[in-house]
Order: C-alpha cells, then structure tokens, then sequence
C-alpha cells in the first residue's frame, strides 16, 4: 500500500515523573513550543498543498520540494503527538533527528492524478471524500487523550503504560497522517478505515 507508515517502538519503561506530569497537564504545556511549530507548518502545509494541486493540473506533476516539505510537516506532528501519547519518553528534538524513534515514513507521489487535483482546487469534492475520515479521526483524537490520560496514571503507579494504549494512540497517529498525506496529494491512493500501525522491533 502506498500510504504513510508510522514507525515506533514500545515505551516498555516509561519514566514515572513524565507520566505524573501527563495526570496534571504539565506534559502539555512541556510540549508547547513543538504545538506552535505544527501549528506554524500546518498552514505552510496547507497553502503549499492547494498550490499542488494548481501544479500537477498544468504539469501531471507534483514539485519534490512540495513533498518534502508537506512530509517534513506530517513527520514532525507525529513526533510532537507520540512523545505526548507516551511511545517515547524523550523530548523530540528541534530537527529532523533520524535516531528519534516515533517515526513518519511518506510516500512519494511520482505520478499524480489530475483528477483529484482538480478535486482539491475546488476544495469541495476532495474535502467530502475526506469527511468520513475526518469524523472517525476527530472522534478516535478525542479518545485517544482520555485513554492516554488514564495510562498515565497507570504508569505512574505501576512504571508500565498498557501496550494496548499505546498500539491505540499510534494507530489514530497513523490513521491522521494517512489521511493528510492523501488530501496533500502524497499518495492518491484513498486511505483505508484502519488503526493498524505495527510497533518496530
């Protein structure tokens, strides 16, 4: 499948002090300066995938630049959001550090369809094939904070976070991230409905 593959490890020994940070929300504010930077490259994103598809409809091709950044940007969100979830204790770096163990790996979109660029400059047609994702996702994000705040008090008290919870929160990462790379224009392959996001070894 051509589609977004998220790559992380079990946190079998999460550090008790980050997960009581979890319970009270300062692991929340620990993460701030990395929110404002999604924050920041998710509107670059967006403006350089609608210029995409602008692009691929005059040339049938998608700029290697416009994916490395739009990837950059996806890759950097799930960074932000694994560490908070708890697949990774240590803070992620301000850098594209390739030893970091939450992981993006995108697709690189060598033929795209005019179709679905002329889907996604009218905003409407692309935006209501996403909607179903976009529902599932909201919902599974809103799921995944509560899960992921009762782990940390689980993990506070017993040094463990539930693999289960973990498996969870990076399959709604996975899931989002395949949904943005399709309406980015990464893949045009329609992302399945699916959590699935294999620990690595």
């Amino acid at each position: 499948m051509n589609q977004a593959q998220i790559g992380y490890r079990l946190n079998t020994e999460p550090r008790r002090g980050l997960a009581t940070a979890g319970i009270f929300f300062i692991k929340a504010i620990m993460a701030v300066p990395h929110f404002f930077i999604v924050s920041a490259l998710s509107s670059l994103a967006w403006s350089a995938a609608y210029l995409g598809y602008w692009v691929v409809a005059f040339t049938n091709r998608l700029p290697g630049t416009f994916q490395d950044f739009m990837a950059w940007y996806l890759q950097w969100q799930v960074r932000t959001f694994g560490w908070y979830f708890g697949n990774e204790d240590a803070y992620p770096p301000f850098e594209m550090d390739a030893g970091y163990s939450v992981t993006l790996s995108v697709p690189r979109n060598e033929e795209p369809r005019g179709g679905w660029a002329l889907a996604g400059l009218l905003v409407i047609p692309k935006a209501l094939a996403a909607l179903p994702h976009v529902i599932v996702v909201a919902v599974l994000g809103m799921v995944a904070l509560v899960v992921t705040w009762f782990g940390f008090i689980v993990a506070a008290f017993t040094g463990r976070l539930p693999a289960g919870i973990q498996e969870f929160a990076a399959g709604v990462l996975q899931w989002e991230s395949r949904v943005l790379a399709w309406f980015f224009g990464l893949t045009d392959e329609y992302p399945p409905f699916s959590l699935s996001a294999e620990p690595t070894a």
